[in-house]
């Protein structure tokens, strides 16, 4: 019961989470060249993307790099879900998280069909993993009083 209040305030952007491309600096899959990634790269064939939190759609566009993309609001964070193949929202919606926002595929610079994940608080982009794991830990122990 707890894991199911706690996914109401909060949820994972994927049903399964298996990271492809690491957060920081990489080797860039298309050019090879050291690159540094906003974000992280998650396993995902065309699956349902959900919003990790409450938020507004800031924006639903189509850039080179990330393809089709929706940025949503969070007061000062914003999440970034990139490559995707559809949006399920529209500019200004509101969303609640675990609600389906889009399916990932393979639009923009890609190798293949995934999900690229970002958190940016304010100008700086955050590890997306360290970012999940600490509002998760902080949900869990909320739920506990």
């Amino acid at each position: 019961m707890r894991s199911i209040i706690a996914m109401c305030i909060v949820c994972l952007p994927l049903k399964s989470l298996t990271v492809t491309s690491p957060f920081g600096y990489r080797s860039h899959p298309l050019t090879g060249k050291l690159d540094y990634h906003t974000g992280i790269d998650f396993r995902a064939n065309y699956d349902t993307v959900y919003a990790v939190l409450n938020g507004v759609v800031r924006s639903v566009d189509f850039t080179p790099n990330l393809g089709m993309a929706i940025n949503l609001q969070h007061g000062e964070l914003n999440t970034i879900y990139g490559h995707l193949s559809k949006s399920l929202v529209a500019l200004k919606d509101t969303v609640i998280a675990g609600q389906p926002i889009a399916i990932s595929g393979a639009t923009g610079h890609v190798t293949a069909a995934h999900l690229h994940f970002s958190v940016r608080y304010q100008k700086r982009y955050l590890n997306p993993l360290n970012f999940l794991y600490q509002i998760l830990k902080i949900t869990d122990h909320e739920q506990k009083f």
